[in-house]
């Protein structure tokens, strides 16, 4: 995949890459703008690419490690699974020139809204070296993220198909399924700190939604297929594996309280009634207590922690901006 190939190798090799991506990017739009360099939200071009790759990157490296550790409730061999993590890291020239074609429309209508019409846009573009570079810093975050986005929810596609399919439920060793619940937040986690830097557009250009709501929303609602994917088909097979549990132990206990209604001297004593039917009960608690999602404590609260840096990165550009408007 392309994006994976321009991440540095070794230890430090993401943390490179970021910097490297964004020395290089700001000194272009913010020296190119001349002197309407503030018309460019050039920070915020500069951040989020360097952020989302090197992301990216490593959202996939863990997905990998997730199939990794899901191997003992997979009926997979070893080189199935090696395969199954070869084709997280992977795209064909189909789904590669969809993603960029997609991308590509998307920034451009987006331009488009936000010049007015399509004949605007052009004319925008090559009526100055700032409106040029705003627009191509604009196009190419959209064909990134855009790609990025496509390659989370093929990724979800196969974690999906591998959790419908290829993996083994056991109701009271539920904590093997972790790692779907790992790839969920993981994916998602990637998008969410991409939204947080959103408010970058409106601390150097001024608070504009025509700017900022339409990549706001082509983020936000694939955020929603790349967390439920993964863990979706696990969710309800477990819930139909419990439902069948307790409908069977539910006519268990029926059967008992019938033949304690109508001992007779053929019937188990009643003291034995009662000792299968308190192990009965006990069971049936067991299996109510098992969780349908594949989610332990820490990745909820580590979920539920994220959530809120976007809206609270929002209310701080709008405070700052408040205060310098009121400062000035």
């Amino acid at each position: 995949m392309w994006l994976l190939r321009l991440v540095l190798p070794g230890r430090f090799g993401r943390l490179l890459t970021s910097a490297l991506i964004f020395c290089l990017l700001l000194p272009l739009f913010y020296l190119g703008g001349g002197s309407d360099e503030n018309s460019i939200p050039a920070l915020f071009f500069s951040s989020v690419i360097a952020y989302i790759i090197p992301i990216f990157s490593y959202i996939t490296e863990k997905s990998q490690e997730a199939v990794g550790a899901l191997r003992s409730v997979l009926n997979l061999d070893s080189s199935e699974i090696e395969q199954c993590r070869l084709e997280l890291q992977s795209a064909d020239g189909v789904q590669t020139g969809i993603a960029l074609t997609l991308g590509l429309i998307l920034g451009a209508i987006h331009m488009s809204l936000v010049s007015g019409s399509a004949t605007d846009l052009v004319q925008r573009m090559l009526s100055s070296t700032p409106e040029f570079l705003s627009m191509f810093g604009s196009l190419l975050v959209w064909i990134i993220m855009t790609t990025v986005i496509s390659m989370l929810i093929q990724q979800a596609t196969t974690i999906a198909r591998l959790a419908r399919h290829q993996t083994r439920i056991n109701l009271f060793n539920t904590r093997a399924l972790l790692p779907f619940g790992r790839i969920a937040i993981g994916s998602s986690l990637a998008i969410i700190g991409a939204l947080a830097l959103f408010p970058l557009i409106g601390a150097e250009i001024g608070v504009d939604l025509k700017q900022i709501l339409p990549g706001a929303i082509a983020t936000l609602i694939p955020l929603g297929v790349i967390f439920l994917l993964p863990v979706w088909p696990i969710h309800r097979r477990v819930s139909t594996l419990k439902e069948a549990h307790l409908a069977d132990i539910g006519s268990k206990i029926d059967h008992k309280m019938a033949k304690a209604a109508h001992n007779d001297s053929a019937a188990a004593p009643p003291a034995e009634i009662s000792t299968e039917l308190a192990a009965l009960l006990v069971y049936r608690r067991e299996v109510l207590d098992v969780s349908s999602w594949p989610f332990d404590l820490g990745n909820v609260t580590k979920l539920a922690f994220y959530m809120f840096i976007p809206p609270l990165t929002w209310v701080a550009a709008a405070l700052i901006e408040n205060l310098v408007d009121a400062m000035l």
